[in-house]
């Protein structure tokens, strides 16, 4: 087998790159410090040079693996002697750097020994090749090669010679929908392949690569919604090896991940953490949050050794060895199978038998001499008997949360320092549940407002899982902005505006979210200094003045073209812009309306609405197209229009409308009021789809967001400055406003066809935004189904309890799940989800002059009661308390509800239910005397209203059959 080179990358072996089992742990090794790693061959005689290669972009910084030392790096030694070698830049589009070291002549036909060592201040060695002719073994030990068609390449791994096709590293960027490639199978995959072994009597089976072609934890937000073809748990079957013996039986060996397959970069992404391009940290002091038992319950469940360990956090088809012993029996086949429910297939990229005796028709591998301890050895009655399968199992129950595992709770869980308003619900674990995540995820949302951008990571969690589609249920433990609740609890106390700083970032998405949030449940004393510090960068980081994607970022500011003789710089995340613009006017109406606060800040909303108008007066030059619809760039819309985009900045509009009427700019709010008709009518010309359920709004089919949830943001916003009733509300408006409804209505139908409540993996773009609009639909069956999903994968023991992350991928069993795309807490997910929950308190202040109180607790909730919850009325904010009784399971024969507010209200009106369409009300009475009522159908329930009601407390009894 004569070949021109031969890998010897993975045989380097150190104190902290164990040679028998999976490496759990990696220490940084920081400037200075340095690692020796050694390997002894008996090289063949044609070998004539070692090539070293060095990757830039593998490293934490330029030069710091060599010391820099390009020109003559003295960090390797052959036979005990140093060499100084030249690292010379190579060709190519990837900047790397070769040396290439001549060795002896020895003579002719004579092996020698090399005894190599090398020392580089990293903790992984550089990529290592012999160069030269590698010729046939002869001798004892036999390796036999099931070969590869083509050609293909040698390398030494922990020891064992392998024939591979092709040495393949690889990053992952995104999912890809098709298959990125076979990854460098040993044979081309045709849903499988079958090596035939010739009857070879084999000791020892080694398998090179055993990880999965696409080589990702879970599908992310990246796959259609109930798509479990990316997901990868520990305990899931990826495939099989099929062991054909000559007497024609058959051994199956299942490839299950957690046992002799790994999936992902469950190590790399921590010791070498690139995100977005960027170089994250070391991680390794942080994982499991310091606890070593998760390290070793990791080593006794994994049945691999490591392979080829890149620096960096690049993955390889020849990552992991996975051995099996074959007690010298005769083997016919060994053929390699995927599973139906995965996309994508196992990756082998090579086979070696370790033969007891030499089989003339597969080749001979070279045995250079190479350490043999590099084994960890499954036996065929270890794969019989399943006595693997308690070690998978420890491990799951550290990664996931198992749904029947979930604490029961009498009384909701408060966080310690807790201030704010209190929550206690009834009737189910569901409802304590609630209560408990308002507790953790309230204040958790006002964390995010300081006197500037926290970004959209939580300031307050303590632990997080790497992003997206590496999110596995590994976790590492980090110190956030505020170091935690607690801590921020005593922060808000201690500090006044201008003494709590963030970060001076935040995604525009996230800000008029949090701002809601904040002001919602009372958390409003930084409310003042974090716009005002909002306001100052949308004049100073985009031009015309808009709010870039990220707001304090400068790297959004970089981006120009001219659009008619103006220079425009920043993105058009427009879905950004309409929110911050809206959660502007939720902190105004929040505070009681203030003229003065308004005029202080009407330039940014001048501006922010101005922004609107250049684009649509301009389109004709940027995109090239009039549309009276917003080109956005964005995740939403990728460089198109949607209806998430375009509504948030025409709600924006309207909201800024009744900003400037109060400050008497007449002029300008009759002009912006042709500005949102013209969008408005753009909306329904151009973001409008067909479909079976009818015309429904337009989402980008290929936007990030997969559940297209925000194809209801019109119904969602409605809260947002008008109505917590729009079914209602909207019926009885102009006939824009019911072509929105039904619009809405029928995108809602669209939506549930499948009637597929799982909309965890988007947490707030998905389960929140559709438990929001089931609610604000009166779809009170679909409601209870979404809170249920909601409340029940919220608690996350690893991470901050019941906490809100960006996602939660649940296993298509049910069983159990694991928090995903990192960021514990992310911004705008934090926000849509708490929303939900909070809707069910129905605190409807929109209308200063007119408060009304419209409940939606699911109908097997028995008593709801809330106090020191803050409400707007009139110019004043205050609090309010309330008790709804509705008896046991919800019983429709009397329902009760008592209201305490601090200072009286001059209108009241209040909605309760909801009742089955079948109840009969039968009289209602307001403290005690008997009142007329209102009943009407919405949705799926009946409610019944009791209005023109005023005071400062009162009690409604409502009497049905």
């Amino acid at each position: 087998m004569p070949m021109n080179a031969i890998d010897i990358t993975g045989n380097w072996e150190s104190d902290v790159l164990p040679a028998d089992r999976l490496q759990t742990r990696e220490p940084e090794v920081k400037q200075g410090q340095t690692t020796v790693f050694r390997q002894r061959l008996q090289a063949p005689a044609g070998i004539h040079a070692l090539e070293l290669v060095y990757w830039p972009d593998q490293d934490s910084r330029l030069g710091k693996a060599i010391e820099e030392k390009f020109d003559g790096f003295d960090g390797l030694s052959i036979n005990g002697s140093s060499v100084r070698v030249a690292f010379l830049k190579m060709e190519g589009t990837r900047e790397g750097y070769r040396a290439l070291v001549q060795l002896e002549e020895e003579a002719q036909g004579s092996e020698r020994e090399l005894q190599l060592a090398l020392t580089l201040c990293a903790s992984r060695p550089l990529h290592t090749r012999l160069i030269g002719d590698v010729g046939r073994n002869e001798g004892g030990g036999v390796y036999q090669a099931l070969p590869p068609i083509s050609d293909g390449q040698l390398a030494i791994v922990r020891g064992i010679p392998f024939h591979l096709s092709e040495l393949n590293e690889f990053e992952i960027d995104d999912l890809v929908k098709d298959s990125p490639g076979d990854r460098g199978s040993l044979h081309p995959w045709n849903d499988g392949m079958t090596l035939p072994c010739y009857g070879a009597k084999v000791r020892t089976a080694h398998f090179l690569g055993m990880i999965h072609s696409i080589d990702v934890a879970n599908g992310s937000w990246f796959s259609p919604k109930g798509d479990h073809g990316y997901s990868h748990f520990v305990g899931d079957k990826a495939g099989e090896i099929a062991i054909r013996w000559t007497d024609g039986e058959e051994t199956v060996v299942p490839l299950v991940f957690g046992f002799n397959m790994w999936y992902s970069r469950a190590w790399d992404m921590f010791w070498h953490w690139w995100m977005y391009g960027q170089y994250i940290g070391h991680l390794d002091e942080q994982m499991f949050s310091g606890r070593d038992d998760g390290r070793e319950i990791v080593e006794e469940a994994v049945a691999l050794v490591d392979g080829i360990r890149a620096m960096g956090s690049l993955s390889s088809n020849a990552r992991f060895v996975f051995s099996v012993d074959l007690g010298e029996r005769e083997v016919e086949s060994i053929s390699l199978k995927g599973d139906p429910l995965l996309y994508g297939h196992p990756v082998v990229s090579a086979v070696t038998l370790e033969t007891a005796e030499q089989c003339s028709e597969l080749p001979t591998l070279p045995d250079l001499g190479s350490v043999k301890s590099a084994r960890k050895p499954v036996s065929l009655e270890q794969i019989e008997t399943g006595d693997w399968q308690d070690r998978v199992e420890r491990l799951q129950k550290l990664l996931y949360t198992y749904v029947d595992e979930l604490p029961v709770l009498d009384e909701p869980l408060v966080p310690d320092g807790y201030f704010g308003p209190r929550y206690r619900f009834d009737g189910n674990p569901d409802s304590v549940y609630a209560a408990t995540f308002l507790y953790r995820n309230g204040p958790e949302c006002a964390a995010y407002i300081a006197d500037n951008g926290t970004d959209c990571s939580s300031s307050t969690a303590r632990q997080a899982i790497p992003h997206y589609i590496y999110g596995m249920g590994i976790w590492f433990g980090f110190d956030p902005v505020f170091g935690s609740l607690g801590n921020w609890f005593k922060l808000y106390r201690e500090r006044s505006p201008g003494e709590l700083s963030g970060i001076s970032e935040a995604w525009a998405r996230g800000v008029g979210e949090l701002l809601r949030e904040a002001m919602a449940f009372g958390y409003d004393k930084f409310v003042r200094s974090y716009v005002d510090w909002l306001d100052n960068a949308l004049f100073a980081e985009a031009n015309p003045p808009h709010w870039n994607r990220i707001v304090g970022r400068s790297c959004y500011t970089t981006y120009e073209v001219e659009v008619g003789g103006t220079v425009e710089k920043g993105v058009r995340e427009n879905d950004g812009h309409g929110i911050c613009m809206w959660g502007r006017y939720m902190v105004w109406h929040g505070m009681g309306r203030p003229a003065d606060w308004n005029e202080q800040h009407f330039a940014a909303t001048e501006a922010a609405v101005e922004w609107i108008e250049w684009q649509l007066a301009n389109d004709r030059i940027r995109p090239g197209v009039r549309k009276d619809v917003l080109f956005t760039e964005s995740e939403c819309a990728h460089g198109s229009y949607d209806i998430y985009s375009s509504y948030n900045c025409l709600h924006g509009i309207k909201l800024s409308i009744r900003m400037a009427e109060q400050l008497g700019r007449t002029e300008l709010a009759e002009r912006w009021k042709q500005l949102y008709e013209r969008l408005r009518q753009g909306i329904l010309d151009h973001l409008v789809d067909p479909s079976e359920d009818g015309p429904i709004w337009h989402t980008e089919e290929d936007c990030y967001w997969q559940d297209h949830a925000h194809k209801l943001v019109p119904i969602q916003l409605a809260t947002e400055g008008d109505s917590y009733t729009p079914l209602e509300d909207w019926a009885s408006g102009d006939s824009m406003d019911r072509t929105f409804l039904e619009i809405s209505e029928n995108s809602y139908r669209h939506l549930m066809r499948s009637e597929n409540y799982n909309c965890l993996r988007m947490f707030g773009y998905g389960q929140g935004m559709m438990t929001q609009s089931a609610l604000l639909l009166d779809r009170m069956a679909d409601a209870e189904k979404f809170l249920h999903l909601m409340l029940t994968h919220t608690y996350l023991p690893h991470l901050e309890g019941w906490a809100a992350p960006e996602g939660i991928i649940v296993h298509r069993s049910g069983r159990y799940y694991l928090p995903v795309n990192g960021y514990m807490g992310q911004d705008s997910h934090v926000a849509d989800s708490t929303k939900a929950v909070r809707l069910l308190l129905g605190i409807d202040d929109n209308d200063p002059g007119h408060l009304r109180l419209v409940p939606r607790y699911p109908a097997d909730w028995t008593k709801m009661s809330i106090s020191e919850y803050p409400v707007v009325t009139g110019q004043t904010r205050q609090s309010i308390s309330y008790v709804y009784d509705r008896g046991e399971r919800g019983s429709a024969s009397e329902h009760t509800f008592s209201f305490e507010l601090q200072h009286p209200v001059d209108r009241l009106s209040i909605r309760l239910g909801p009742y089955s369409p079948d109840t009969r009300i039968e009289r209602a009475y307001w403290n005690g005397s008997e009142i007329p009522f209102a009943c009407i159908d919405s949705g799926d329930s009946r409610w019944v209203w009791a209005s023109h009601l005023s005071g400062k407390s009162g009690i409604i009894r409502i009497v049905g059959v």
